[in-house]
């Protein structure tokens, strides 16, 4: 008798392994910001008051705020079944494009980028929050061609799955966030490895990238982005600029050698601004100061345990739309973690990527919380699995 897969109820089942470590990098993140953002420390502080005097818990105040709102998101992402996310999947879509055409006809630049809607002190970026549902859009288009007609090869069906990906991509390079079009397009790539895309489709569309970053770099690319590119290639073309915020990353990491300066610490430079947006882009520059080679790696491996537990909830998963959404999250995240890391280490443009459950900001931590709220919904589900 031949063996089908179907679905039957089962206990809601907790991903354990999700949330001890998902909770270990936010409280990583914490005292990192904590440490960063200090008044430098010199020796002197033999008190505890003198101690606390040197600490600075505005921004770490502001990122529990953050952390808060985002479980509110997390939560029944992670409590409620993946597939009731379809019906409210195209209303969010159509959202995320109104917010990203508004910023490219009226958006106010921020470091280049047209990125932000400025709410008082704080900011939203909404190409934040269209990645996750650029996931959940892709994987419900993908999903139900692929379980209708198998791999993906009849023309239709990936040129649907790619005007749903180009749109909110083509809003964003008008934005000038090429880091985040990178990401974007990555989720595009590992949506479609899921549903076996025809090779005559992965050769157009490496074509088309490559036409498209030739027009890129004709018409889209401001100068700066354009010189920030060109520093990568040669950091001393601007040894006041980019080029010096890059060495002054490297060194800083280096400075911390094997086990690190330690935080909280005396001689540590990322306090008194050595390199900008330190509670942000370049905060692992802080972390390979003070907890050294040894800390960084332990982090990184941190990290890569809670990717590979999430390729394996997408190998378990209980259909291609839960298998589609955990790749889809995971490559979010794991493309954030590579291009943080690759920019403070001068491998690859600094393109204003944070490091997750890390780096202070509310949109990120927003989209990576729903990115772990959906992972464990498909998680939960996988346990409803028999063979018959």
């Amino acid at each position: 008798m031949k063996q089908r897969t179907v679905g039957t109820k089962a206990p809601y089942r907790v991903d354990v392994v999700t949330i001890v470590l998902v909770t270990a990098l936010v409280l990583f993140g914490l005292v990192t910001l904590l440490d960063v953002l200090s008044d430098p420390f010199d020796g002197t502080e033999t008190t505890l008051a003198a101690f606390y005097d040197r600490l600075n818990f505005e921004f770490v105040s502001r990122q529990i705020g953050n952390i808060l709102i985002s479980l509110c998101v997390l939560v029944p992402l992670a409590i409620f079944d993946y597939e009731k996310y379809k019906p409210f999947t195209k209303a969010a879509y159509i959202v995320c494009l109104i917010l990203l055409f508004l910023l490219v006809v009226a958006g106010e630049s921020t470091r280049g980028a047209l990125g932000w809607y400025k709410l008082g002190t704080r900011a939203f970026q909404p190409s934040e929050i269209t990645k996750v549902v650029l996931i959940m859009t892709l994987s419900k288009a993908a999903s139900e061609a692929y379980d209708r007609r198998g791999p993906i090869s009849a023309f239709r069906d990936f040129l649907k799955l790619f005007l749903y990906f180009f749109v909110p991509f083509l809003l964003v390079l008008l934005q000038r966030d090429f880091g985040t079009a990178m990401v974007m397009l990555i989720i595009f790539g590992g949506v479609l490895f899921c549903v076996r895309v025809r090779w005559r489709y992965v050769f157009a569309g490496l074509f088309t990238l490559g036409v498209g970053g030739v027009l890129s770099w004709m018409f889209l690319l401001t100068n700066t982005q354009k010189e920030r590119i060109r520093v990568f290639l040669d950091p001393s073309r601007d040894l006041e600029g980019e080029g010096l915020n890059v060495l002054h990353a490297k060194q800083l990491i280096g400075s911390g050698g094997f086990w690190g300066k330690g935080y909280f610490t005396k001689g540590t430079l990322i306090q008194t601004g050595y390199v900008p947006e330190w509670r942000t882009d370049f905060i692992f520059s802080g972390i390979g100061e003070g907890l050294g080679f040894f800390g960084a790696m332990l982090l990184i491996i941190v990290f890569f345990v809670l990717l590979f537990h999430w390729l394996h909830t997408a190998l378990v998963a209980r259909d291609t739309y839960g298998r589609c959404l955990v790749v889809g999250c995971t490559i979010m995240i794991v493309t954030h973690v590579f291009e943080n890391i690759a920019m403070n280490l001068g491998a690859m443009p600094v393109t204003g990527i944070p490091l997750p459950f890390i780096s202070y900001g509310g949109s990120n931590i927003l989209a990576s919380f729903a990115c772990v709220g959906i992972a464990m919904s498909v998680y939960a589900r996988a346990a409803g699995r028999r063979q018959l």
